[in-house]
């Protein structure tokens, strides 16, 4: 478990003060690989074993809008591991009210070929927490109603990471910068939730798609390159009229 207090930043939010979710989830990634640092379980510790962490699942639901400037009290813990998934949860408070949570789904891979690793295999154990929280609900599926295919999008040299693929919060900023007529100005994000499918490299083409169902935008991108689809995203906003 690792708490950590974060100003959110005037380059970390909307023309609206409000916080991107991709900034969000940096924190969130930080706070991830301080919470395993102090485990001895460093990233060169896992890389000289061939092994890393990657993302399988993401939810963030916001109670309330986060401002630039608010001071956030974050905490992480590993709350259970189901086979393979290590469930790492995030409580996100300001002035000890709960703002937002997330929950987010890792699996053990090997970095050569990516294969799946079991938690056993893992010469740390993980200590399971248990704790009763607001889990986030991501269905098994994303990509709802009639996908139109609206953009493409190359994946760049900045938008790689340790692992050398795209990294785990660009994927929000794609699926931002997708939602047709938002300008980060008029609506507030509320939910946002990623699946990530099969990992992107650098230059690989995505084929962005996009729906709206029930007031949830959907997003499916599409690796052209690798012929496989590479992640599933919805958004949902924060009533305008509440």
């Amino acid at each position: 478990m690792k708490d950590t207090t974060i100003v959110v930043k005037s380059y970390d939010v909307f023309p609206n003060g409000a916080i991107k979710p991709s900034a969000l989830m940096r924190y969130m990634q930080q706070l991830a690989r301080e919470d395993c640092d102090a485990l001895g379980c460093t990233y060169d510790f896992m890389r000289n074993l061939n092994t890393v962490f990657v993302t399988t699942k993401l939810g963030i639901e916001f109670y309330r809008p986060i401002k630039v400037g608010e001071v956030l009290q974050m905490r992480t813990y590993n709350n259970e591991i189901n086979g393979i998934i290590f469930d790492r949860e995030f409580d996100i408070k300001i002035g000890g009210e709960e703002v937002a949570h997330a929950s987010t789904f890792w699996v053990l891979v090997k970095y050569d070929d990516r294969s799946l690793c079991r938690p056993s295999d893992f010469p740390y154990e993980f200590f399971s927490h248990h704790l009763d929280c607001k889990k986030v609900d991501i269905p098994r599926r994303l990509a709802e109603g009639d996908m139109q295919t609206i953009s493409e999008r190359v994946v760049r040299v900045s938008d790689l990471d340790e692992n050398n693929h795209l990294n785990n919060c660009v994927y929000a900023d794609i699926t931002v910068d997708n939602l047709l007529l938002f300008n980060g100005l008029d609506q507030t994000i509320r939910t946002i939730k990623v699946i990530y499918r099969h990992e992107a490299r650098l230059n690989d083409v995505l084929d962005i798609s996009l729906s709206q169902t029930y007031g949830k935008f959907s997003l499916k991108a599409d690796n052209k390159t690798s012929n496989s689809v590479c992640f599933e995203s919805q958004v949902e906003f924060f009533d305008q009229n509440a």
